[in-house]
């Protein structure tokens, strides 16, 4: 298991798999959700605080008030509901 990290936004997101965070940690990113149920969560996605930085696919867990965020894919989503889609289909 890999613990390389890469830095978006000044948070340190793991290259290897999804990283949780917690809502606390995302304040300056903003959190869309999608109703579709996803594991504990629901489909989502987040975007860091940076123009143009795109949209990481993200489980969405408002119970716990936390997201794990996919920002290891190779490319961010242009759109909020691209990246829900890609996560409700994979």
């Amino acid at each position: 298991m890999s613990k390389a990290t890469h830095q978006i936004a000044g948070l340190a997101l793991q290259t290897g798999k999804p990283t949780r965070l917690t809502f606390a940690q995302l304040h300056e990113w903003v959190i869309w959700q999608f109703p579709r149920h996803k594991g504990p969560g629901m489909c989502g996605a987040v975007h860091p605080p940076v123009a143009g930085a795109g949209w990481y696919p993200a489980i969405v867990d408002a119970a716990r008030k936390r997201a794990d965020v996919y920002g290891h894919l190779e490319e961010p989503f242009s759109t909020p509901e691209a990246a829900a889609d890609w996560l409700a289909t994979s």
